[in-house]
Formats: C-alpha cells, structure tokens, sequence
C-alpha cells in the first residue's frame, strides 16, 4: 500500500471514507500475509458504537462493552492520524523525487527545506492529536489493554511514527540534497516509513474486526 507520487484512484473525487473502510480489503506490498481481512470494519463500529450513551454500571456485560467502545475509539482516532502522516509521508516523496530532475544545486537546496519542513510536520501532527491515538502512535506511546471480562485482556499494540529512529526513522536532509545520492537515500527511508505506517494500519485493522467480533458475542475467548 505503500506509494511514493501517486494515490489510488479511491481516493480520487467523491465523499471521503473512513481510514477503516479504506484500509480494510486492500492488498500491502510490504505484508507478507497477503491480503487484509474482508470486512466492513467502519459499518462495524458505528453498530458497536450505536446505542444509549448511558452505561449501567452494575452489569459487567455493559461495563466491558463501554472499555471496548473507548478502544474502538483509539483505534479509528489512530488511523486517521496514520492517514495524515501518509499524506505527508507522500508529499516529501514528491519533493524529493522533483530534486532529482533539478541539475542545479541551489534549487535542489530549496526543494530540500521543503522536505525537512514536511518531515518536521509529522511530529507537529503527532504532538497534537488526541490523547487516546497518541497512546497507540504518538511519541511516547504505549500498549493498550483491553479488558473483556473475568480474567480475558487483549492488548492493543502501539506503533511510535514520529520521525525519530525509534519511529518512522526519516532524517532530515543534511546537506540540502546537494547530490542525488542524498535524494535517493532518502526515498528509501520514505518508503519504509510508508510501509511501517501501513503495517500499523493494517495491525488496528485487525484489532478492530477482533473487537467488535467480541461486541457482537461472535465468539469468546
């Protein structure tokens, strides 16, 4: 799913989906399991989310549905912030694959505070999203356990995509995209950065269908 200049053509004209209902059914070229499970994931969680906003908290049935909704909510909060960071992620791509028609050093040099200016934004997205999707990929983020009832916890694994090396690992261009092994060094580490991004997505994906499967008494663990 990962791309450097080109979106698909999903994502072309007409009203704009969900990251869930995006992600979900589309094939990862860095996935190695092939294609993400078929489900209408986003359907899923408005049902799940459906309903009285009060919760009775005698029942323990009610209690565990509420943790789950609030999960549910990190999950669809982090994906949208993982479709900004692509975004972005896209955007430095096209930059840097312009500095490589460019022969002259000093507008390649421009090009190049354009890309560091873009690489900077991610952390500026991450440093003020909501504070349920930072715990699953902001800065300092941190797994998230899901209670199911009794003694059955599912945990929801973060993803840190800022662009530290602990992250997204996207350095900034040290000088100025001054040859075009600079440039093509640092496509690369787009493109992993794109794919790290992608496997985040596709893990929440997962995460959600497991979910709402247990919202739905589909099955039980």
């Amino acid at each position: 799913m990962a791309f450097a200049l080109k979106k698909s053509s999903s994502d072309e004209g007409g009203p704009k989906k969900g990251p869930l209902a995006r992600l979900l059914g589309k094939k990862t070229n860095h996935e190695s399991n092939g294609e993400l499970p078929e489900v209408d994931v986003t359907a899923g969680v408005n049902r799940a989310l459906r309903g009285a906003n009060t919760i009775n908290t005698k029942s323990s049935e009610k209690d565990t549905e509420s943790i789950v909704r609030v999960a549910l909510l990190a999950i669809e909060a982090a994906l949208y912030t993982i479709d900004l960071i692509r975004d972005i992620l896209e955007q430095a791509c096209e930059v840097a694959v312009s500095a490589k028609s460019v022969k002259d050093v000093g507008g390649r040099a421009l090009l190049a505070e354009r890309y560091d200016e873009l690489r900077l934004s991610i952390n500026d997205v991450l440093e003020n999203i909501d504070p349920s999707a930072a715990q699953l990929v902001g800065q300092a983020p941190r797994h998230l356990d899901v209670w199911l009832g009794g003694k059955a916890r599912y945990s929801v694994s973060s993803t840190r995509l800022d662009v530290s090396e602990s992250g997204l690992n996207i350095s900034p261009p040290r000088n100025a995209f001054s040859t075009f092994e600079e440039i093509d060094e640092a496509l690369k580490e787009l493109d992993s950065g794109l794919a790290r991004a992608d496997r985040a997505a596709a893990s929440y994906c997962r995460d959600a269908q497991y979910l709402i499967g247990r919202m739905k008494g589909e099955f039980n663990e």
